[in-house]
């Protein structure tokens, strides 16, 4: 049973939440945790009108905890807590007169994610769930001595979605199919010019996820996700500084994924996650790994 947990529920959270969650729930009493490390490691920026600008290099790394429990058989709890985040932005030297912009630094926690996932449909050839993801303000979204980095969009959020899921057993495939709609709220940023409210865009999401287990220990997943922007805020195409947490954000991402576990329950999992076309958002790939454990 460890291993199928594995395969089932094996979720990544990246910065832009590009992973779809599958329509199987945790057993009653059993549960799945990953501590993971990513970073994003940027030159290039997508613009409001989706076009690739020069930047000066960004960098976010974040350490992040996600767990599930099986609070009943149809229903599992879940947490998503990034426990440090870390933004910095490079110095910028003039090539004309060799005057440097001094770059910046900023370290915090981010925005915490709490959620239940109800089983709708089970034991059939297709199960259907049902989640809901609230999101904290824990993060900071005004840093550093620029006030251009931030942990979090400072605002609180909602994300509703189902999930439909079917398993090709005895064939070591799996599919995943999800789609919801994300509730993001107001921010007020304070800055040390004064302050300004931000009225976030909420966004319609999908993902899709095809896997393969090639035995008891591999797996190997391409996940897909789109956001798509609604543009019903207030707050513009980007706060803070050119990165993750802005507003008016909307991608299509692509997520290869390989995962190993260990005869112990321990688990590795590697993922590289690019963005094939975006708007308000770092245009670089998202590297991540981590360790799971299956009790």
């Amino acid at each position: 049973m460890k291993i199928q947990h594995f395969f089932f529920f094996l979720s990544l959270l990246g910065f832009t939440q590009t992973q779809a969650q599958s329509g199987w729930t945790q057993p009653q009493g059993s549960g799945f945790y990953k501590l993971s490390q990513g970073f994003i490691r940027a030159g290039s920026f997508f613009n409001p009108d989706g076009e690739i600008i020069d930047i000066t290099t960004t960098s976010v790394y974040s350490t992040n905890f996600y767990g599930e429990y099986g609070i009943s058989d149809r229903l599992t709890a879940r947490v998503d807590a990034p426990l440090f985040v870390r933004g910095t932005i490079n110095n910028l030297e003039s090539t004309v007169d060799g005057f440097v912009i001094p770059g910046d630094e900023f370290n915090g926690i981010g925005d915490i994610r709490l959620g239940l996932q109800y089983g709708i449909i089970r034991d059939k050839a297709i199960v259907l769930s049902a989640s809901g993801l609230l999101k904290l303000p824990t993060g900071e979204p005004v840093g550093g001595d620029s006030e251009l980095l931030q942990s979090g969009d400072g605002a609180w959020g909602f994300i509703g979605q189902l999930h439909a899921s079917h398993s090709f057993y005895p064939a070591p495939f799996y599919a995943t199919l999800s789609g919801g709609y994300q509730w993001r709220g107001t921010a007020e940023l304070a800055y040390s010019s004064g302050t300004d409210e931000v009225n976030y865009d909420d966004a319609v999401r999908w993902g899709a996820e095809a896997g393969w287990t090639p035995g008891e220990h591999w797996r190997l997943a391409l996940k897909l996700q789109q956001v798509i922007a609604l543009e019903n805020g207030t707050g513009g195409g980007v706060t803070g500084g050119s990165s993750i947490f802005g507003n008016r954000i909307s991608y299509f991402g692509i997520t290869p994924e390989l995962s190993y576990l260990l005869n112990n329950g321990l688990g590795l999992s590697a993922s590289v996650g690019t963005v094939a076309a975006a708007k308000n958002i770092l245009a670089a790939p998202f590297f991540n790994l981590g360790v799971v454990w299956v009790p």
